[in-house]
């Protein structure tokens, strides 16, 4: 595997930097192709602030393009984002891995710089056949088209939105909207979450679904004809000063088209809308 250091051996636009009273500010936009060989190359982006798109069309790569915002309070804590803000880069012919933070992933506990801020929109490129784990956290758009196959799209504060799949694994926001489209019918379960916002699903016109839904303050609506579904009571058991205590979950369900894979779909403060793919 090699280690690629965000602006080595690739075509750098770089503004100066800014200084607005003492505070630091950058811009850049750079490009990197990587050859992938694997059949299914993996492809992990896990970002802080900013947008992550994810579109098909290539063939034997993955292109990338990056847009940088960094700014911080001065000079000194400026240079400090550099090293704990840093864009890392982990790439070979199976898979590219992309990560904002320390070398080690852990930008939480290990970020210093009180005030620094860096925005990554990334642009991406890649085979349909890619399997994505991609996520923002603030401030930012995570959209995928064309990929079949997503095992992991998330956000925070901000929507999920793919379209052109064959299956997902996970999708989830917590306050943001999910929205997938499905280009042919799924053969696999898959969780899809929110805590704030609606979930809409796009399905060809004869796909079998289970749908375990999970709403609080929301509803569903749908497109299609659907059946009651009994889904088994999950139990939670926990022990405490002695005490055994248990929690049941029970959501309610449905059967689409006679059924098939198991989407566990829920929402606090949100409706569900499953929909006709036309």
């Amino acid at each position: 595997m090699r280690n690629v250091l965000a602006a080595a051996g690739i075509l750098v636009l770089l503004c100066s930097p800014v200084l607005a009273a003492n505070r630091v500010e950058e811009s850049r936009t750079w490009s990197e192709r990587f050859a992938v060989t694997h059949a299914a190359p993996t492809l992990e982006i896990s970002n802080i602030w900013g947008d992550v798109t994810v579109r098909t069309g290539n063939t034997g790569e993955i292109s990338v393009t990056v847009s940088e915002y960094r700014s911080a309070p001065d000079q000194s804590r400026f240079e400090r984002s550099q090293e704990y803000l840093k864009l890392n880069i982990e790439a070979d012919e199976n898979s590219v891995s992309m990560w904002v933070g320390h070398h080690d992933r852990n930008w939480h506990g290990h970020n210093p710089c009180r005030g620094c801020r860096v925005d990554y929109r990334f642009e991406i490129v890649a085979p349909a056949d890619t399997l994505l784990d991609v996520g923002t956290v603030n401030d930012g758009r995570v959209e995928v088209s064309g990929i079949t196959s997503v095992f992991n799209a998330s956000n925070v504060n901000g929507p999920v939105s793919v379209s052109g799949l064959d299956n997902c694994t996970v999708l989830e926001s917590v306050n943001g909207e999910v929205s997938a489209s499905f280009a042919h019918a799924p053969d696999q379960d898959c969780n899809i979450e929110t805590v704030n916002g609606d979930i809409e699903l796009k399905l060809p016109e004869k796909a079998g679904l289970n749908v375990a839904m999970d709403l609080f303050n929301g509803r569903m609506k749908t497109e299609f004809q659907v059946d009651p579904l009994a889904i088994p009571a999950r139990v939670e058991e926990s022990r405490s000063d002695g005490h055994y205590r248990y929690r049941i979950d029970q959501a309610a369900g449905v059967s689409i088209a006679g059924g098939g894979p198991t989407f566990t779909i829920s929402s606090i403060n949100g409706d569900i809308r499953i929909q006709k793919n036309r």
